[in-house]
């Protein structure tokens, strides 16, 4: 008893701090519910969006619903969420990644995340199973180490809410990396999964396509910029069937258009932080560019 007292103790003001302390998850939430219920384009994404597309550059009321390591999957329980209670919605950009297409569901990156979909952002998500202690505590569903991280940040810093009130990550100098070309195959690993089955995300980007056309709503797919050494090192056939997969949404959906930037030579080296995330002013430079598109394309 003795011992394990420290444990609960400890477990419980972890899950009081999380059910108090506001995340990047439940910001968004109330941003989107309170604040920008007039939005009329909604952007998606993983971090390429949340660090590389800025609502204030946007001519439009503009809401950044991305999230560091966002899924398609997760972009879908988003849209379904939100669209039928924002009215004034005109259109959605989703970035797709070298990854995106082939992500499959309930991955290592979805580990503890979901659980923060789930009661932060009240998603009903079908890959919890309703007997995982996880979650119903947000406290288990982490790292007890990344746990006090937060809580460091927290008491150094005030908040962990790491977004502007448009839903845009912060990033200053220290995001700079020192050699985008040391770094670069480093992500490559990362990123790549081996698979080349694009078929449930394909699906799931139909039914989104599907809806918004039910709607009159737009839907951009976008590539965002990377570094060229980062893409010279990708998978040339993964690479050729994206661009094949997303030309095809495109031609066979009156309310689609697809935009690659990966490599569009508007963009230059000092645009990214890294081998694949635009920096401040490259995100303006991103964000002005597809907006005049989406203007273009709703007039």
């Amino acid at each position: 008893m003795w011992f394990l007292f420290p444990v609960v103790l400890v477990t419980v003001g972890l899950e009081i701090f999380y059910q108090t302390t506001e995340t990047n998850y439940s910001f968004k939430t109330k941003q989107i519910t309170a604040e920008y219920k007039d939005a009329e384009i909604l952007l998606f994404g993983n971090s390429h969006a949340f660090y590389g597309l800025d609502p204030t550059y946007f001519s439009k009321r503009t809401f950044n619903i991305a999230n560091i390591s966002q899924s398609l999957y997760f972009d879908e329980l988003l849209f379904e969420k939100h669209q039928p209670n924002l009215p004034n919605l005109k259109a959605v950009v989703f970035t797709i990644s070298y990854f995106s297409l082939s992500q499959e569901d309930n991955t290592s990156e979805d580990t503890w995340r979901k659980y923060f979909y789930h009661q932060q952002m009240d998603l009903d998500v079908p890959i919890i199973s309703e007997f995982d202690m996880r979650n119903y505590s947000l406290a288990l569903a982490r790292r007890f180490n990344k746990s006090v991280a937060l809580v460091d940040t927290f008491f150094r810093e005030g908040t962990i809410v790491s977004c502007y009130p448009n839903g845009y990550g912060m990033q200053d100098e220290k995001d700079m990396v020192e050699s985008k070309e040391a770094i670069t195959p480093i992500i490559v690993k990362k990123h790549e999964d081996g698979l080349t089955d694009f078929s449930t995300n394909q699906a799931r980007l139909e039914r989104i396509i599907k809806k918004c056309k039910e709607e009159n709503i737009k839907v951009f797919l976008v590539e965002m910029p990377v570094f060229k050494n980062y893409y010279e090192a990708l998978n040339p056939k993964k690479v050729t069937k994206i661009v094949e997969t997303l030309s095809a949404l495109e031609a066979s959906h009156e309310n689609v258009f697809y935009y690659n930037f990966s490599q569009d030579p508007y963009f230059q080296e000092e645009d990214l932080r890294d081998a694949d995330h635009l920096t401040n002013e490259g995100a303006k430079k991103c964000s002005v560019l597809l907006n005049s598109k989406v203007e273009e394309k709703l007039r």
